[in-house]
C-alpha cells in the first residue's frame, strides 16, 4: 500500500497471544487440581477393582483347584495296584498344589490391608513384615514420629509403590536386605527403598520401556512412574552396575 506522497507505507502487524479457556492462572491452577482429583478417584477405583478380582479367584478358581486337588489325592490312592498310573497322578497333584500356592501367595499379596480404617505408618510397617515373611529377605524399616495420615489416594498409591518396589529389589537386586525410609516435609511425603545390590543402568531401563518387563525385567518401574504423575509426584532413580539402587518418590500428603 502506498502513501499520498508516493512512498510505500508499511503496515505492522502485532501478534497477540490466544487465550483460551485454560489461559488464567487461576483457570489453570483449577484444572490442575481437577485433574489430580480424578487421578485420585481413578486410583480408589482401581483398587476396588483389584480387590473385587481377588476375591473372585478365592471363590472360584481357588475352590475349584482345591475340590479337584481332592478327588486326585483319592483317585492316587486307589491306584496302588498301578504305579505306573498312581505316578502320573503324582505329578498331577504336584502341579495342582504349586498352582494353588501360587494363587494364594497373589491373593496375599493383594488382599487389602484396610486403606479406609489404618494409618500409613501401620500399613507400610504390615506391608514390610509381609515381604520378609515371603522372601526371607530383611526389611530395615524408618518412619518419622510426624508421618500422620494422608489422602486416601496417597496410602493407596505409597502402599503399591513400596509393594513393587521391594519386589523388584528382591528378584533383581541379589542383596540380602532393603532400607525403607517414610517422612514428611510439609505437605510432601517422601518414600526412598535402596539396596547394596548389583545394581544396573537406569537410562537403559528407563529409555528402553518397550521392552519393560519383557527383556529388561524392570516391568514395575513404568507403573510407579504412572502412579507418582497421576498424583503429581516426583520420581528418581538412581542405580549403577555393582553399586546398588535408590528409588525415591514425593507424594502429596493431604
Amino acid at each position: 500500500m502506498r502513501r499520498p506522497d508516493g512512498r510505500r507505507a508499511t503496515r505492522r502487524f502485532e501478534a497477540r497471544a490466544w487465550r483460551g479457556p485454560f489461559a488464567t492462572g487461576d483457570s489453570l491452577q483449577r484444572h490442575d487440581a481437577e485433574a489430580r482429583a480424578a487421578s485420585r478417584r481413578l486410583l480408589a477405583t482401581s483398587e476396588r477393582e483389584l480387590q473385587r478380582i481377588v476375591l473372585d479367584m478365592h471363590d472360584g478358581p481357588v475352590q475349584d483347584i482345591f475340590a479337584a486337588l481332592s478327588q486326585l489325592q483319592v483317585l492316587e490312592r486307589a491306584l496302588a495296584g498301578d504305579p505306573p498310573s498312581q505316578k502320573r497322578a503324582q505329578q498331577a497333584i504336584g502341579l495342582l498344589e504349586r498352582a494353588l500356592g501360587e494363587i494364594r501367595d497373589f491373593i496375599g499379596a493383594f488382599r487389602p490391608p484396610g486403606f479406609e480404617r489404618r494409618p500409613l505408618d501401620a500399613i507400610i510397617e504390615g506391608l514390610a513384615v509381609q515381604h520378609e515373611t515371603l522372601t526371607n529377605q530383611v526389611v530395615e524399616l524408618t518412619v518419622t514420629p510426624d508421618l500422620g495420615d494422608c489422602a486416601l489416594a496417597t496410602k493407596i498409591a505409597m502402599y503399591r509403590i513400596l509393594q513393587e518396589a521391594l519386589a523388584n529389589g528382591h528378584r533383581h537386586s541379589g542383596a540380602a536386605r532393603q532400607r525403607v525410609d517414610v517422612s514428611r516435609r510439609g505437605q510432601t511425603i517422601s518414600l526412598t527403598v535402596s539396596d547394596e545390590g548389583k545394581g544396573f543402568d537406569p537410562k537403559r531401563v528407563l529409555a528402553r520401556e518397550a521392552d519393560v518387563g519383557v527383556e529388561g525385567g524392570h516391568f514395575g518401574l513404568r507403573g510407579i512412574q504412572d502412579r507418582v504423575a497421576m498424583l503429581g509426584g516426583t520420581f528418581s532413580l538412581n542405580s549403577a552396575i555393582g553399586r546398588g539402587t535408590s528409588l525415591t518418590i514425593t507424594l502429596p500428603g493431604e
